[in-house]
C-alpha cells in the first residue's frame, strides 16, 4: 500500500473542494431538520454544552469524517452531531478527548442515528469497552422497506426526506484546517437529515409489519467483530496461496506478531508485513536474519527493529503440531446444480422483494448454493441459523418449497412485486 499516494489523493481532492463554487440547495425546512446554523466546536466547554442539549433529547444522528488507510486505528478529524434543533461538528483534532462523545453513543438512554455506521462506532465502542447499544442505521433499516441494499445517503435523503443533498468529499483531507465552507456543508448533511430519515422509515417498517425483523439486523450488524480476525486472515490467504499443514501454525504466529507490530507503530497491518511476506515466512521457515533479509515485502526499518521477534515466532510455530487444512465443500456445482441454484436465486429474490426487502440483505448465491449442496449431506444445514430473522423472512418457506410443500402467488402492484392472498 502506497501511503504518499493516497495523501497525494487526498490532497487534490482538497484542493478540489477549496474551489467548489457550487450552490446549494438550502436545508429543508421541516420540524425533524435543525434549522440554525452548523456549529464549529473546537474547545471542552462548548462540546459540553452540545452533549448537555443532546442528552435533553430522545435522539440524536451522528457521524466521523477519519482517515483510515495510513494508521491501525483510523483518525478521527470531524465528529459531527444533529438533533431536530442543532447541529454541530467537533474538531477531533483540536479536542483530543471524545470519551465524553462516545459514552453518549454507546448509551441506551438515548436513540443514536447512523448512515452505514459500523467504522464510526468502532473507536466509540474501543473507547468505551461496551458495544453501543440503542443504535439506529437508517442504511440497514431502508432495506426492509423496498430499499436496494446498500443505498446511499444521498438516495434515501431523496427517497425518505423527498429532498436533494450533494455529496463529493469523502475522500479528502480531513485533517486540513481551515476547513472549506463546501467539506463543511457536505459534514453536516451526513447527519442533518438522518432524524427525518428514520422517523419516515420507522413508519414505513411498522406498516409493513418488518420493523422487528429491521431493529434485530441493526442490533445484530453493529455488534462490532474485534479489530484481530485470525481466523479470517487465516482463509484470506489460503484462498490465494495453498499452504500444508506444517506450514499453518507458523503462518499463524506470524500473523499475531504482525498486528502486535502494527498495533505498536500505529501502521496498516499490510504496511507493515504484506500478505506476500508473510505467506513465504509460513513456507520457507528462516531462522536467520540473513535468510529473513531475503523475504521481500517487510520495510527495512521494521525488519531490524523486530528481526529476533519474526524469528521467534517462526521458531515457535515449527515447533507446534501440524494443524488440519480448512476441510472443503462438499461438492462443486454441475451443470445441473448450478441451474437450480440461480432458479432458487431468482424466486427467493422475488419472494423478498414482495416483501418490500433486498434480496442482498436478506441472503447470497454462495448462501443458496451451499444449502442446496449440502441438503443431502448427513449433516444438513438449515438455510439460515436458528433464531435469525432470515428464517422468518425466507428460510422455513423455502427448506418446504423444495419439498413441494409449499408456494406463493405475486401480482405486480404500484410498480412493485407483492404477495397475493
Amino acid at each position: 500500500m502506497n501511503l504518499n499516494y493516497r495523501r497525494k489523493k487526498r490532497e487534490r481532492h482538497h484542493e478540489a473542494s477549496h474551489d467548489d463554487a457550487e450552490s446549494t440547495t438550502p436545508p429543508l425546512a421541516h420540524a425533524l431538520v435543525p434549522k440554525g446554523d452548523v456549529e464549529w466546536i473546537d474547545d471542552a466547554a462548548a462540546l459540553t454544552e452540545f452533549l448537555e442539549h443532546v442528552k435533553s433529547q430522545p435522539l440524536f444522528a451522528f457521524d466521523t469524517e477519519f482517515i483510515g488507510e495510513e494508521s491501525y486505528w483510523p483518525k478521527i478529524c470531524v465528529v459531527q452531531l444533529a438533533t431536530p434543533e442543532r447541529i454541530a461538528l467537533v474538531d477531533a483534532i483540536a479536542i483530543s478527548d471524545l470519551t465524553p462523545v462516545y459514552e453518549l453513543v454507546c448509551a441506551e438512554e438515548h436513540l443514536t442515528i447512523v448512515h452505514a455506521g459500523g467504522q464510526d462506532l468502532e473507536p466509540a465502542q474501543r473507547a468505551v469497552g461496551s458495544a453501543p447499544k440503542g443504535v439506529i442505521d437508517v442504511q440497514i433499516c431502508a432495506a426492509f422497506a423496498e430499499m436496494p441494499w446498500p443505498a446511499g445517503l444521498e438516495k434515501l435523503v431523496d427517497h425518505f426526506a423527498e429532498h436533494r443533498i450533494t455529496k463529493g468529499h469523502t475522500f479528502t483531507n480531513w485533517d486540513a484546517r481551515p476547513l472549506t465552507a463546501s467539506q463543511l456543508r457536505y459534514a453536516a448533511d451526513d447527519v442533518r437529515y438522518l432524524p427525518l430519515v428514520w422517523e419516515t422509515l420507522k413508519a414505513r417498517l411498522t406498516e409493513r409489519g418488518t420493523l422487528p425483523w429491521a431493529l434485530r439486523e441493526c442490533e445484530d450488524a453493529l455488534r462490532l467483530p474485534k479489530r484481530y480476525d485470525e481466523e479470517g486472515q487465516i482463509r484470506r490467504i489460503l484462498k490465494v496461496w495453498p499452504m500444508r499443514p506444517t506450514q499453518l501454525p507458523v503462518l499463524r504466529k506470524v500473523l499475531a506478531l504482525r498486528d502486535e507490530i502494527a498495533r505498536i507503530e500505529n501502521l496498516p497491518q499490510r504496511v507493515t508485513m504484506p500478505d506476500e511476506a508473510i505467506m513465504e515466512l509460513a513456507r520457507q521457515k528462516p531462522d536467520s536474519l540473513e535468510q529473513l533479509q531475503g523475504i521481500k515485502g517487510i520495510p527495512k526499518r521494521l525488519l531490524y527493529a523486530y528481526s529476533d521477534r519474526v524469528l521467534a515466532a517462526i521458531a515457535d510455530g515449527a515447533s507446534l503440531p501440524a494443524e488440519k487444512l480448512p476441510p472443503p465443500r462438499i461438492k462443486e456445482e454441475t451443470a445441473t446444480d448450478r441451474a437450480r441454484v440461480d432458479a432458487l436465486v431468482a424466486i427467493s429474490s422475488m419472494r423478498c422483494l414482495a416483501q418490500g426487502l433486498a434480496p442482498g440483505m436478506v441472503f447470497s448465491r454462495s448462501d443458496i448454493s451451499t444449502w442446496w449442496l449440502e441438503r443431502n449431506s448427513k449433516a444438513a444445514p438449515s438455510v439460515f441459523t436458528a433464531g435469525d430473522w432470515r428464517s422468518d423472512a425466507l428460510g422455513l418457506w423455502l427448506a418446504e418449497f423444495v419439498q413441494g410443500e409449499s408456494a406463493f402467488s405475486i401480482r405486480w402492484t404500484n410498480d412493485a412485486p407483492t404477495i397475493a392472498p
